[in-house]
């Protein structure tokens, strides 16, 4: 039988229940990764001067991923410490009440198990003690982060008179050389935050053969494909969860090549901000761009998924039939996202063109942004697939070679698959 503990989270300290674990690491008001494992799920939650500030696992952030990962009773915990500066923050209520919140929720569902069965797990341990090692090591953590941070709090008192005199006669200053941003913040306040679009569950493509290219029959096995390209919040949630790590990266992307760039970044405080960009008001449920091949495919790694090969990616996009387009045979004006003469005309939010929708429920193929797939040329570089705003075509038999795996375009995102 193993040794490992029935329930319970192991780390520095073991026999710990992750609510705990928590409930330590904000007492003690640091800046940590709480790394979660349980088998091979895997999630993160980070913490910023003793409060919670995001949580991710699988498809879930925020408070849900939370109460699921507490919800899993076991498992393993490394604390690391330090934060990012670019955490995306899904959490806004204090950790008191985040804590409280997943332990309501445990409870619920550890009531309805047991009265579903209640002689299934006889003498079953519903909560378990700090053990007194565990209890005089968890104090101790906590007293030395104290001591190291008692010098700090003694010049506080100094430095919060030292900063008023300074901060009182560089405001007048200050505000007349920002008064234009200042401005740009006045307008936004009271601006409500665009909640973000949930996800749908990736579409089922079904086994068989279907007309590729000009006529040429391919059979297919049995594969899914999400129903939008990933999003601006989709692509910043990898971000915040793998920080520095390699982990995902493909095997031969260049060394030093980080997933961010000052593009990326760009978009991103722009989507935060609901401002516009290149004359398009955006926000975090737009289509991510401006990530290249090896970003798509780390993105997808990390979602234990993949990128759609192109054959994979033609079949979700026109179906069986041959048809040339989305929605049939025949072009239609304004039918998707593609240039008609108005260069203003770039991104849209996904669906907004509700003729773009396969015979699968797959949207915005034909136009919106170009996509990444597995598939290479014959120069070994990725083929991209799908019309974009830039194209006058939207013929889902479209197809784009001949740029390299670090191109970082506004016109090309990415959307990812997965086969049974």
């Amino acid at each position: 039988m193993s040794n490992e503990q029935a329930t319970g989270f192991v780390g520095r300290v073991e026999r710990l229940e992750l609510q705990h674990i928590l409930q330590i690491a904000c007492l003690a008001g640091i800046d940590a990764t709480i790394v979660v494992r349980q088998g091979n799920q895997k999630g993160y939650i980070y913490v910023r001067n003793g409060q919670i500030v995001h949580a991710a696992v699988g498809a879930h952030s925020g408070q849900v991923a939370i109460n699921e990962m507490v919800g899993w009773g076991i498992g393993r915990f490394d604390l690391k410490r330090g934060l990012a500066q670019n955490i995306l923050r899904t959490i806004t209520a204090n950790s008191a009440s985040v804590i409280l919140e997943a332990t309501r929720i445990l409870d619920e569902r550890l009531a309805e198990a047991e009265h579903a069965a209640p002689r299934s797990r006889p003498g079953a341990v519903k909560s378990l003690q700090i053990t007194e090692g565990g209890a005089a090591e968890i104090l101790a953590l906590i007293t030395n982060h104290r001591k190291q941070k008692e010098w700090k709090t003694r010049l506080d008192g100094i430095w919060r008179i030292v900063l008023g005199v300074l901060v009182a006669g560089f405001i007048g200053y200050a505000g007349y050389m920002q008064k234009d941003n200042i401005a740009g913040y006045v307008q936004r306040i009271g601006t409500k935050p665009v909640v973000r679009a949930r996800a749908a569950a990736p579409v089922a493509i079904p086994a068989g053969a279907f007309y590729y290219q000009d006529g040429q029959t391919i059979a297919l096995p049995e594969f899914n494909i999400d129903v939008t390209e990933v999003t601006i919040a989709q692509y910043a949630e990898f971000l915040a969860a793998v920080g520095e790590s390699h982990e995902y990266d493909h095997p031969d992307q260049p060394a030093g090549l980080s997933h961010r760039n000052r593009e990326w970044d760009r978009l991103y405080e722009v989507a935060v901000d609901q401002g516009e960009l290149e004359g398009v008001k955006i926000n975090m449920n737009f289509p991510a761009v401006f990530v290249d091949w090896f970003d798509a495919y780390a993105y997808a790694n990390w979602k234990g998924r993949r990128l759609p090969t192109e054959e994979e990616w033609e079949k979700a996009a026109r179906g069986t039939s041959g048809q040339r387009y989305p929605w049939g045979s025949d072009d239609l004006v304004n039918a998707a996202n593609i240039y008609r003469g108005d260069p203003k005309r770039k991104w849209a939010l996904p669906g907004q063109y509700v003729l773009d929708k396969s015979p699968y429920g797959v949207l915005d193929m034909a136009g919106n942004v170009s996509e990444w797939t597995q598939s290479v040329d014959s120069e070994g570089n990725p083929v991209i697939r799908g019309g974009n705003f830039g194209n006058i075509s939207a013929e889902v038999t479209r197809r784009i070679t001949n740029q390299r795996s670090v191109t970082l375009s506004d016109r090309i995102g990415f959307r990812t698959v997965s086969t049974p």
